[in-house]
Formats: C-alpha cells, structure tokens, sequence
C-alpha cells in the first residue's frame, strides 16, 4: 500500500507545471490535466496536507522536498495576503477569486509547517467570515466579498476549528479558544435537530437540511474537544490525523 500510495505521489508531482503547481483534476489513464486551476482549497487540498504528513509519520525526506517545493510555489502565486486564490497552473493567471471552505485547513498545516505568522494572519481572515454568518459557505466571492451563489451552504465541516486548535496549540493565545467557543455557539444554536446536527443549506438564514455527514463526529467535535481539553499533551495524546 505505501509503495502504490507513494507512486501516486510521485506521478502527480511528475506532472507539475514549470512554476510547480498542480491542477486540481487529472486523467488517470492519459496522465493529462482536465482541471488547470491551482489553489489550496478543493480537490487539492488533501495532495499538500498529506505530504507534510506523510513526512512527519515516516519520516521519508522526499515527502519533505516535494512539500517544500509545492509550499514555496503556492505562497508565491496563490497567497494574496491574507487570502488565497485559484490561479491557472501554468501561467498564475487569476482564476477565481474565492475562499471556500476547505482552504481552512491551510493554517493548521502552516503550524506543522513553522510557519506561523501567516497561518496567525490568514486564520483571523477566515474566522471573519464565520463571525459575519455564523458559519462559513463553501464559497465566499473576494471581489464582492459576498457569498458565492451556488455555494451558500456549510456541511458541519472541521477545518476552520482544526486550524484553530492547531494554533491554539502552537501560541496558547486564548483568542483561540475564545474562537472555538463561537464556532461551538453557532453549532449548538444553529445546527442543532432533534437527531444530532444538521447540514446548513444556507448560511445567511441558517436554514437547516436534514443530512449529518460522518465527519462531524471524526473531525469536527473532535477538535473541539481537543481544544478545550487543556490537560491533553504528548503523554495522553495521539495525533491520528482526520481519523
């Protein structure tokens, strides 16, 4: 399994641009890109997270260097300070000027990283959006500054309150816990149902869908406990990742 996992790497990374980025989908039979757009947030995500992770998990240093080289490519030409944007992988020409929500990761990553005072700036961007709708929708338009239509909603998902715990972690600034407590108080109060919580369809009404996805109760209450549990350290405490 880590022998085809790690080609897999390898391939997608053979396949960088000049300016070492990568698209966010790609054929697997041709090896050819059939998305170009460049960012951080979905459908490319999990390829930077789990490269600093691999290399922290098996200490394999080419995990490292890939990273390393990807890391410096998107802060160079997706990092519009404090946000990032999606760009076409060859030319960092302006794509989508868009936040969406699974770009929440990033700060925690950028604690694992050291990097930390852009992780500090770009997470109190983020959180804004959380304090303007109680929650933050799977697209938020940089140029309007409005909700992306078509993606107004939030699915309970964990990466703004991981990046908080993260950094919690990293400063003991009790900001963060002070954030936590917020994004707490919008789950309760908004996407709270008699059977568990619900999906919000819509974030500027807080209209609620009847769905919970498994993550909720893996991710998200997780790193909410994490960060109110000031007792847990390296001694009671293992970082299993997602799951």
């Amino acid at each position: 399994y880590e022998r085809v996992t790690k080609n897999a790497v390898l391939g997608l990374w053979a396949r960088h641009s000049r300016i070492n980025l990568v698209g966010a989908h790609i054929d697997v039979f041709s090896g050819e890109w059939t998305q170009k757009d460049a960012g951080i947030g979905t459908s490319i995500d999990s390829f930077y997270e789990y490269l600093l992770k691999a290399y922290l998990l098996f200490g394999d240093e080419e995990y490292l260097f890939i990273f390393q080289e990807a890391y410096r490519a998107a802060m160079l030409y997706l990092f519009k300070d404090p946000w990032y944007v999606e760009v076409n992988m060859n030319s960092a020409a302006l794509v989508w000027p868009l936040f969406n929500s699974l770009q929440a990761f990033w700060p925690g990553l950028q604690v694992l990283a050291g990097d930390i005072e852009p992780a500090i700036k770009t997470h109190a961007a983020f959180f804004s959006v959380w304090k303007q709708y109680g929650f933050t929708p799977e697209g938020f338009n940089l140029a309007t500054f409005n909700v992306q239509q078509g993606q107004k909603s939030y699915p309970l998902r964990p990466e703004l309150i991981e990046s908080t715990y993260w950094l919690y972690k990293a400063t003991r600034n009790p900001r963060y816990l002070d954030a936590g407590r917020d994004m707490l108080a919008s789950l309760q109060y908004g996407a709270r149902c008699r059977c568990g919580y619900c999906h919000i369809s819509d974030v500027e009404f807080h209209q609620q869908e009847d769905h919970m996805e498994s993550f909720f109760l893996a991710e998200t209450v997780k790193y909410l406990w994490l960060l109110f549990d000031l007792g847990a350290g390296p001694d009671n405490l293992v970082e299993n990742g997602p799951y």
